[in-house]
């Protein structure tokens, strides 16, 4: 009976384990047809396929709205621009009096370009064009895009006050309200498949190039503190029909200082050896650098799983 009972203990704590070992890994995304859904989508899959972990790709209606369960341990990975994990972190901006301090870094995925279209007919040519104009608000389902918005305009020494402000959920509204007619202008992620979609919309499109001086690119960084500039080439997306500087930024891989080691660890791995895998999933992903996975963020902690397998890996700390 004795035996009988210690089989039955150790066939529970079997499966118990199995159902553990089996646990889904999950990883909350943007929203879908975006940037980051696509690329946490990528993600996922290929850590699913080079590691075993059971994974999968979570949409949410914004990233920044993916940090909450991700500080509660509830979701082990997400996708979040650098201000928005410095903002969490700290507990500024949209997390004002909240400080999530469960987030950690796990890699450096690629750099964010982002700027402000307007259809190739109309007469607006820079963004200090935009000043009466209708221009995409408030992103009341996306808080962390109006630091964005507001950094854009700051760049031409323009504020909310000076065009017409139009407020929407996210940007994937504005786009909506941009091809639709309603505004003049749409913000959003360039080089997306949504730009191209916009593109052949309206009958063309054109990307409003931000002053990439030391004075404009001031004005920008005290909205969005780790903001940089990008150069498009001439002819490089749909809208830039010559050589137009744009605002850029970091996307993060980050996670939850509650997600297990190994499993941290085990995910940078998979990326650190599988970016041509990475990037036949999906182009969003073609500026990831396996060499730069491990990137200084002033001082934003990185998750002890993905430091101790840049160390093994010899990946170093890079500017």
């Amino acid at each position: 009976m004795q035996m009988l009972r210690i089989s039955a203990v150790s066939a529970a704590l079997a499966l118990l384990s199995g159902a553990a070992a089996a646990q889904t890994v999950g990883f909350a995304t943007g929203p879908q047809a975006t940037p980051t859904n696509a690329a946490g989508s990528a993600v996922a899959k290929v850590v699913n396929e080079v590691s075993g972990l059971q994974t999968r790709a979570v949409p949410h209606t914004s990233n920044e709205l993916s940090m909450g369960p991700l500080n509660r341990g509830q979701v082990d990975f997400a996708i979040a621009n650098v201000d928005i994990a410095d903002s969490a972190l700290k507990g500024i901006d949209v997390f004002d009096g909240r400080k999530l301090e469960n987030i950690r870094i796990v890699t450096r995925l690629f750099p964010l370009n982002l700027g402000v279209i307007v259809r190739k007919s109309s007469d607006i040519k820079t963004a200090a064009d935009l000043k009466g104009k209708c221009y995409p608000a408030e992103y009341t389902a996306q808080k962390g895009q109006i630091k964005v918005s507001t950094a854009l305009l700051a760049n031409v020494g323009l504020t909310l006050k000076d065009v017409k402000a139009s407020p929407v959920p996210n940007t994937s509204r504005g786009a909506e309200d941009f091809v639709q007619g309603k505004c003049d202008s749409a913000m959003m992620a360039l080089g997306a498949a949504r730009l191209k979609q916009t593109d052949a919309q309206v009958g063309g499109v054109r990307i409003l190039p931000i002053d990439a001086s030391a004075e404009g690119m001031a004005r920008i960084r005290k909205y969005v503190p780790y903001g940089t500039v990008y150069q498009l080439k001439a002819g490089s997306l749909p809208g830039a029909d010559v050589a137009t500087p744009i605002l850029s930024y970091d996307i993060l891989l980050v996670t939850s200082a509650q997600t297990k080691d190994d499993v941290v660890y085990q995910t940078a791995k998979a990326m650190h050896r599988g970016k041509d895998k990475l990037v036949a999933v999906t182009p969003v992903l073609r500026d990831f650098d396996p060499a730069r996975m491990h990137t200084d963020y002033k001082g934003l902690p990185y998750h002890p799983g993905a430091l101790k397998y840049y160390k093994e890996a010899g990946v170093a700390l890079t500017n």
